[in-house]
């Protein structure tokens, strides 16, 4: 009786062949698992290759960039875009503004940017400007004066030398008017008269009056020795009219020891009205307080208008 089931060749032989079948498989899945692997590192090290790529270019150019050396717009020669040839190029406003190229020992000045163009379109604009007059000189002694004006310089009435703490007296001191002296050109009266304590108007009209005075206390003793500190002058106009006088003008000084500048002139001026008879004179509170030197110490005035009918006094 045949049996349904194979011999034992048979089923060796059907188990052999299965087992061979399912190696095979296992194989493709790892040659396709690393095939895959493969191509995911692949691409992963291409897109960073190329990242990195693309983040450099751009320095790459900025580099370029900069240290390249543009071409200009325009280039002139320096020494043509001043008004005079002799002027230093690097102190020149407009021109320190563009770039200097030295071409065979030429410097040219060149634009490469908006700004510069501005710069060098101005200079050349600039040259066709008409050049600043030039004021003549003159010698002092030569001025044609106003025909009403005074420059003189103050005088002590007595101006004690003992170099001792100077004195205060009640009232100020006038300062004197003297002859006009020859050895100062600027010295000098016109349409006025000279009295001892001031300067007389002849004219009446509008007149600039102003004063100059150096504080200098003639003392070998300090300014804290002093009774005061503080000194002053005055300005003053006596009226022929009303027969009385005024300050018009005042200047003042503070004595300091420990001061730098505790010496310096002090000077005052203003336009007043005046009338035929008045004086104008300038009083100091102790003629020992102040250097009286004629660079320093002096008044003037001088007419800038009269009325139409002047009625005047000798």
């Amino acid at each position: 009786m045949k049996s349904a089931l194979p011999d034992s060749g048979d089923v060796l032989l059907y188990f052999s062949g299965g087992e061979k079948n399912t190696n095979k498989g296992k194989n493709l899945r790892w040659i396709a698992l690393l095939l895959s692997l493969t191509a995911f590192m692949t691409a992963a090290a291409l897109g960073a290759f190329l990242l990195f790529i693309c983040t450099q270019v751009p320095q790459i150019s900025s580099l370029q960039h900069e240290h390249r050396d543009p071409s200009p717009f325009a280039c002139l020669p320096c020494v043509k875009l001043l008004r005079d040839p002799s002027d230093d190029i690097s102190a020149d406003l407009l021109l320190k503004q563009l770039d200097i190229r030295v071409t065979d020992g030429r410097e040219d000045c060149c634009a490469t940017s908006s700004e510069q163009i501005t710069a060098l379109l101005e200079s050349v604009v600039r040259l066709n400007d008409s050049p600043q007059p030039v004021l003549p000189s003159y010698n002092v002694t030569n001025f044609n004066f106003s025909p009403v004006s005074a420059h003189k310089m103050l005088h002590a009435e007595i101006l004690p030398h003992d170099f001792g703490i100077p004195e205060f007296p009640e009232s100020p001191e006038v300062c004197e008017l003297r002859d006009d002296d020859p050895r100062y050109g600027v010295e000098h009266h016109r349409g006025v008269n000279i009295t001892r304590q001031g300067l007389k108007i002849l004219h009446g009209g509008l007149y600039y009056i102003y004063a100059s005075i150096q504080f200098r206390p003639q003392s070998r003793y300090p300014c804290k020795d002093f009774k005061y500190q503080t000194f002053a002058a005055y300005v003053e106009k006596r009226s022929y009219q009303s027969h009385g006088s005024q300050n018009i003008l005042k200047v003042s000084h503070t004595c300091c020891d420990q001061c730098r500048n505790t010496q310096e002139t002090r000077f005052t001026g203003g336009v007043f009205i005046l009338h035929p008879g008045d004086v104008v004179g300038v009083k100091v509170v102790g003629y020992r307080l102040v250097q009286f030197h004629p660079a320093t110490t002096y008044m003037g005035l001088a007419m800038l208008g009269a009325p139409e009918s002047d009625s005047s006094v000798e």
